[in-house]
């Protein structure tokens, strides 16, 4: 997959004043010239600047502008210095009254701000919980928004009618729909149909003593003995794993194999145990090395 670039426009920052009130300030973010943003503002009349300039009578006046080599990264340090952070986001209306030294600050803030950071790499559970959400969203509508450190915490959802809520991510999981209107409610069944889960097995035999095998199933393990599925070899451990062919490779590869292997290995069964019952944490961190990768494509 081609690797996308992280986006960054350069541009200015540039604040307006309106002479009906010195205090009043309309600041935003453009690619082109502050002034052509000036005339869009003083022209537009269906928008929340424009309407001032029709019921007022008076037009805004450039008040300054800075260049800055990443548009919307600065227009969020602007905000987030003066403390209203949240003003961009209100409607989509970026006009607030401040003092010019409230103002100032923030623009110091910018010039020193520069392009946005990379985003902090998360732990590595919050990678295999968020993989572990997606396959049970997959087809329902509804998108996790946002991380899951405690799949028993609370964490945010959106469905595809728009409609957002914040809830426990097991209830999710489990088949809880939208709150507001049902979308993407299924039966814990029907989730789990849905989930490709196997079982890896340590398997022994009393009659080979020092010898061991690695069973996959993606049965449960009574159809696996119905079925007779490895002989006299019995299932010394197990482990139930939604992903099972990964769980497989990195099973053998910790036992020295490039690629699973149907034949008997020989190997102290303590050694086994262990690197058997240490699987998880290798599984989780392989996991999470794809999530990472992704994110930092993306970014």
């Amino acid at each position: 997959m081609e690797k996308k670039e992280r986006t960054t426009e350069a541009g200015y920052l540039y604040g307006l004043t309106h002479p009906s009130d010195p205090s009043l300030y309309k600041v935003g973010k453009t690619t082109r010239h502050p002034e052509d943003r000036l005339a869009e503002h003083n022209n537009r009349y269906e928008e929340y600047t424009g309407k001032i300039v029709k019921e007022t009578g008076q037009k805004w006046e450039l008040k300054t502008y800075i260049s800055v080599p990443d548009t919307y990264w600065a227009e969020a340090v602007f905000w987030g210095a003066t403390g209203l952070a949240d003003i961009p986001y209100r409607r989509g209306i970026e006009v607030e009254r401040m003092d010019w030294k409230c103002v100032f600050a923030a623009l110091e803030a910018v010039k020193k701000a520069g392009v946005r950071p990379l985003p902090r790499s998360l732990d590595d559970y919050v990678y295999v919980y968020r993989v572990w959400m997606n396959k049970r969203l997959k087809g329902r509508g509804i998108r996790l928004l946002g991380h899951i450190r405690s799949k028993y915490g609370k964490s945010n959802f959106r469905c595809d009618d728009g409609h957002e809520w914040r809830t426990v991510p097991n209830k999710v999981a489990e088949g809880e729909g939208c709150p507001q209107c049902g979308f993407g409610k299924r039966t814990p069944e029907e989730i789990k149909r849905a989930i490709i889960v196997g079982v890896l097995c340590l398997l022994v035999d009393p009659n080979k003593p020092g010898w061991i095998k690695i069973g996959l199933t993606y049965g449960s393990l009574e159809q696996a003995w119905d079925k007779n599925l490895w002989g006299d070899w019995q299932v010394h451990r197990y482990r139930h794993v939604e992903e099972p062919g990964l769980a497989e490779s990195l099973n053998w590869e910790s036992l020295g194999y490039p690629q699973p292997n149907s034949e008997a290995i020989n190997i102290d069964l303590s050694a086994a145990e262990e690197l058997f019952c240490t699987m998880h944490y290798r599984l989780e961190s392989e996991i999470a090395m794809v999530e990472k990768a992704k994110d930092i494509s993306t970014a």
